[in-house]
């Protein structure tokens, strides 16, 4: 049991968190929806929180990266060993945003961060259009 702890703060055996979104593609101003599906590791761990953040990616000379929209979610919840939970997601976006093109790009990076251990890390781009 030991190991297996030190392992889960390791990286090793910790639960994940993937963020499923209803489409790739939106407009400007719409609502995103979607939900996050953590599964657990191999041994419980504790929850801290959710985040996920809407980034605008912009390759000119090098990569520029502008926060959009910050979604977090404060947790003291504990998800058990091998368990799937579902939470839903949702994410307005602002009706003034450029839309994706060759120069211009956006995604979601989600983070589970727990009281201990390496966070999980997800990403989805999306596509945004008039």
């Amino acid at each position: 049991m030991l190991l297996r702890k030190f392992m889960s703060r390791m990286g090793i055996g910790s639960a994940t968190i993937d963020l499923v979104l209803n489409d790739v593609s939106y407009r400007v101003g719409e609502c995103i929806k979607g939900e996050y599906v953590i599964i657990g590791g191999t041994i419980e761990q504790k929850i801290k929180r959710i985040e996920s953040d809407l980034v605008q990616i912009v390759n000119k000379d090098e990569d520029q990266v502008k926060l959009i929209v910050n979604n977090s979610i404060l947790s003291t919840t504990t998800i058990f060993s091998e368990e799937e939970r579902v939470i839903s997601f949702s994410c307005a976006l602002p009706a003034n945003l450029p839309v994706s093109d060759k120069h211009t790009s956006y995604r979601f990076i989600t983070r589970l961060i727990f009281d201990n251990g390496v966070n999980s890390i997800d990403h989805d781009e999306i596509i945004i259009q008039t």
